[in-house]
């Protein structure tokens, strides 16, 4: 058997019966324009194969695309969910072998069968296990399982040879409707935990292959929590037995021989991926709609803020990290800390990441799709503090330093989360305490303004009521004080 991943969710499969074609997207501006297939591909489409079976697993757009059905051959037999919308649609473009499979229905072609699998989505769909005698594919789509559903498939395929699993938990309106739109932690741990039940041979992410563009792009800062790097991370955990596990690409293969799956790159004839540009994906809920954007205020020489600040980060923050790696970092080390730092000068940006995972902690230039502790900070607020000319109040609330973190540890039985509350998710304040910087700066103020004004200082002559009071009391008490002393005094 041979998965091609055509790009997101659209792939094509052969088996030793047949060729089937499974969600066709082929134009790289779908959904009604808002989205495009990402990392970027190009579709040589007089390449494409014939095929004879064609499977729509639900009417979601990004799965049912009508420019794509059209453009295909209809003489091929399609497999629906029960929904007749997409059946009234096929028809009218010409397609006539038309079947609905409900949950667990199943499908015979020769010595290959199509196991339609039970979703808990309200919208009608369904996910696939695809077998013949080379092995067992489960291609999940956006497919919601349960235990139940898994118990059901392994009793009929107890080894599932490749998984391509449902695995980003998408947040796609909750910035719309005023919704928490930070790490959804609850629903990615029982992600890994049900495909902890699966235990697949090989596993790839499946479907999210794609990016929003135009009006809709800054939908990609809040959209998409997990990398693919981060999910194929966590699975070595969850499923320690796992042997092969990779992200396919558009234009990748996966090949299945006696149940044994090799991953090939780029070996499809028909797509390829011509760029990686998943760094448009990165999830940073804290700059969605507000950019960071470093004006400058004070006119700071930039190329001396680089300078000092590119020292204070590269040299100092690593030996900082390490000589309290046993105090101030112990629980970054615990919980396998991979922060990232980002710069925004008014020129341009620089980001940086350390990695608590390593027995010497280093700084290295760029970034990293295994970060899970952020922070974002404009070059002159950070270097007003390092002068002493602010405190941490002017970024901190000012809107010049943001912070996120997605820190969790996986095991077999999913997701664990530290006690955010004691853990500081700034280590720049560490480096350079509040109450430290507070003191610095406002005697910094204390001798600039004193020095500002000099012998001009507004002052006045007159006494304020509280003093003359005071006045009065010392003397009221100077005078009963006095009286006492007579009267003690021996006769």
């Amino acid at each position: 058997m041979k998965i091609q991943m055509i790009g997101h969710a659209s792939l094509f499969v052969e088996t030793q019966d047949c060729r089937i074609m499974i969600d066709p997207v082929l134009w790289d501006r779908f959904c009604e324009s808002t989205n495009s297939i990402c990392p970027q591909r190009e579709m040589i489409y007089e390449q494409i194969p014939d095929f004879d079976v064609l499977v729509i697993s639900h009417r979601h757009l990004d799965h049912f695309d009508i420019r794509s059905l059209a453009y295909l051959p209809k003489n091929v037999d399609v497999f629906i969910p029960k929904d007749k919308l997409i059946e009234n649609c096929l028809r009218q473009l010409g397609y006539s072998h038309i079947y609905t499979l409900s949950d667990f229905s199943e499908v015979k072609i020769g010595s290959t069968t199509l196991l339609a699998t039970r979703s808990e989505n309200r919208v009608p769909e369904y996910g696939m296990v695809l077998a013949d005698p080379s092995g067992v594919f489960w291609n999940q789509v956006d497919s919601l399982v349960n235990a139940k559903t898994i118990s059901f498939v392994k009793s009929q395929y107890p080894t599932i040879d490749f998984l391509l699993a449902s695995w980003q938990p998408m947040l796609e309106t909750e910035y719309q409707h005023n919704q928490s739109f930070s790490f959804p932690f609850s629903g990615y741990s029982h992600i890994l935990q049900l495909i902890g039940l699966i235990q697949p041979k090989a596993i790839a992410p499946g479907a999210n292959g794609f990016k929003f563009i135009d009006g809709s792009a800054w939908l990609n800062k809040v959209v998409f929590p997990v990398t693919q790097e981060q999910f194929c991370h966590d699975i070595k955990r969850v499923c320690p037995a796992t042997e092969n596990i990779f992200a396919l690409q558009p234009g990748d293969i996966c090949a299945i021989e006696n149940g044994k799956s090799t991953y090939l790159t780029a070996q499809s004839q028909f797509v390829k991926t011509v760029k990686d540009d998943r760094e448009v994906l990165s999830f940073a809920p804290v700059t969605v709609n507000g950019e960071m954007i470093d004006s400058n205020p004070n006119n700071y020489a930039i190329d001396e803020m680089k300078q000092t600040i590119e020292e204070e980060v590269c040299v100092n923050l690593p030996k900082f990290f390490m000589e309290h790696k046993q105090d101030l970092f112990a629980e970054y080390f615990h919980w396998e800390v991979k922060y990232q730092l980002e710069i925004v000068f008014p020129d341009s940006s620089q980001t940086w990441y350390f990695d608590f995972t390593e027995d010497t902690i280093q700084c290295r230039t760029g970034s990293t799709p295994l970060a899970n502790l952020f922070n974002l900070i404009t070059a002159s607020s950070f270097y007003a503090v390092l002068k002493s000319d602010k405190t941490w109040d002017y970024p901190g609330t000012g809107g010049y330093l943001r912070a996120f973190e997605k820190l969790y540890m996986v095991s077999t039985h999913g997701a664990m989360r530290p006690d955010i509350k004691s853990l500081n998710i700034s280590p720049l304040t560490m480096k350079f305490p509040h109450e430290e910087v507070f003191t610095k700066a406002l005697n910094k103020q204390v001798d600039k303004w004193l020095k500002e004004y000099g012998n001009n200082q507004l002052s006045s002559k007159k006494e304020s009521k509280i003093m003359k009071l005071g006045n009065a009391f010392i003397l009221m008490f100077e005078q009963s004080n006095n009286e006492q002393q007579l009267v003690e005094a021996p006769v």
